[in-house]
């Protein structure tokens, strides 16, 4: 019975076969009205032969609403669906991807509802897919514009190197750069003190100074090679750290300098269980070898400048080469019995006159003063720039008394010839200091420090003055 429903039933049935049947429902009632104007007009006589009454109008209405009906409700069962199809529609295309039309029927519009679901349900998967890759692209972008950031940093980083930047500049940048490589990241060097023989804080970013300051790890405890730090299997100097830094994960590198460790780099953050990858482990491993680079070349040039013996402004030896040479006659001095003098020779109110002329004004001043001392000694004292405005001279075979008639020979030479040279508001002066070995001392110390304390004792009594 249900079988039979159903072959007769026209839910299954497609579009083609229900627009026939529509279009011969609606046949019918052009045809009924032909019958009735037979059955009236031209055949008047066909109703008694059929004893029927097919003329009556009211029949003939009454069946051409039926169909009519019929015809309609079909009609409206074609396009009802559409029309909702279509709405629906709408709502997806404004951007509704979770709406889903209704499948009502098997025939065309069916199939055509689950196809547009289909696509839809496509589309929205689509849509996710782009948003994923979208999101990838974004994290792509972000680790590439901090890649190329930090190669721009190491680029930066070599030039400030090859330029003889201070130590102290070059370190204090290249903690920014790395700490600006991850958010909320933190960065730290520290350097090896040879006599306390501890790591030291040498530079610093996003740390809190105290903290930076107050952190020292023994030579010993240092780690000495690449290591991630976990605070659930931190054990050691590692374990202190943590005490520093709080919670997150952090990375040590050793900065290696002529095969000795002497500093180490760390970086990190607060984030649990944060995990440094593979690449920033290998950018990282870059920045330490910068930092070894730094480190070596400070020192390279420290080393040249105490093996060299000029000053590079006024061509006298330098503080490290009369140290030496004063040492020395010292030594011969005490072999053969002969005096050596020294003397400690200070510009007065040099840092007011560098104020009033500036840089390049206190250079001309001391180039004609170490110009001018050139010139008042013989040939086998020595003269050296011990620091900006502080002179000496070693003074062989000459004793105290000796020594202090040079002395104010020059001092007196100073202020009646440099000020006029200088064209100087008011007069260059230099207050000094006269020692004597052996009477001052018997090393290049002593006599250093006992010409000190008589340069402040002419510095005291009223500056331009020789004390002995």
């Amino acid at each position: 019975m249900m079988s039979f429903l159903k072959q007769m039933s026209l839910v299954p049935k497609g579009l083609k076969y229900k627009t026939m049947i529509a279009f011969s429902l609606m046949s019918l009632i052009p045809l009924l009205i032909c019958v009735w104007l037979a059955t009236n007009f031209i055949f008047p006589n066909i109703n008694m032969f059929f004893g029927l009454s097919l003329g009556n109008i009211s029949f003939i209405l009454f069946i051409s609403l039926v169909i009519s009906m019929l015809g309609l409700y079909l009609t409206r069962q074609m396009i009802d669906p559409i029309v909702k199809m279509a709405c629906d529609a709408k709502v997806i295309v404004n951007g509704d991807m979770s709406k889903v039309i209704a499948v009502e029927g098997e025939d065309e519009i069916g199939d055509l509802g689950s196809s547009l679901n289909a696509m839809t349900q496509k589309i929205k998967e689509n849509i996710e897919e782009l948003k994923l890759y979208g999101e990838q692209t974004k994290l792509i972008n972000m680790e590439i514009n901090k890649k190329v950031l930090a190669l721009s940093g190491l680029l930066q980083i070599g030039n400030l190197i090859s330029s003889s930047t201070e130590i102290s500049g070059i370190l204090d940048f290249i903690t920014q750069k790395i700490a600006d490589m991850e958010e909320d990241a933190f960065a730290l060097i520290m350097i090896l003190d040879e006599e306390e023989k501890e790591f030291t804080a040498a530079s610093s970013c996003n740390l809190a100074e105290s903290v930076a300051k107050g952190l020292r790890i023994k030579e010993d405890e240092a780690p000495s090679h690449i290591a991630v730090a976990d605070k659930n299997n931190a054990a050691g100097a590692t374990a202190r750290l943590f005490s520093y830094f709080g919670p997150g994960n952090f990375i040590s590198l050793p900065i290696i300098v002529s095969r000795k460790q002497r500093g180490i780099l760390i970086i990190g953050n607060d984030k649990e269980g944060y995990v440094f990858k593979e690449d920033e482990k290998e950018l990282l491993k870059v920045f330490s070898k910068q930092v070894s680079i730094a480190i070596e070349n400070d020192l390279l040039i420290k080393k040249a400048k105490e093996l060299a013996v000029k000053d590079e402004l006024t061509g006298l030896y330098n503080h490290n080469y009369i140290h030496t040479r004063l040492d020395e006659e010292i030594k011969r001095a005490v072999i053969y019995q002969r005096p050596c003098g020294y003397l400690l020779i200070d510009i007065d109110n040099f840092k007011d006159f560098n104020e009033k002329s500036g840089g390049a004004g206190a250079e001309i001043l001391l180039k004609a003063l170490a110009d001018m001392l050139k010139v008042s000694v013989t040939d086998v004292d020595k003269i050296a720039r011990l620091t900006s405005d502080k002179f000496a001279i070693v003074l062989p075979e000459k004793n105290k008394k000796q020594s202090a008639s040079v002395a104010e020979e020059i001092r007196k030479k100073i202020e009646n010839n440099l000020a006029g040279s200088m064209n100087a508001r008011g007069k260059v002066t230099v207050s000094m200091g006269v020692s004597e070995n052996p009477i001052d001392g018997s090393t290049a110390d002593e006599l250093e420090a006992k010409a000190e304390a008589l340069l402040k004792q002419a510095k005291s009594l009223g500056k331009n003055r020789v004390s002995v």
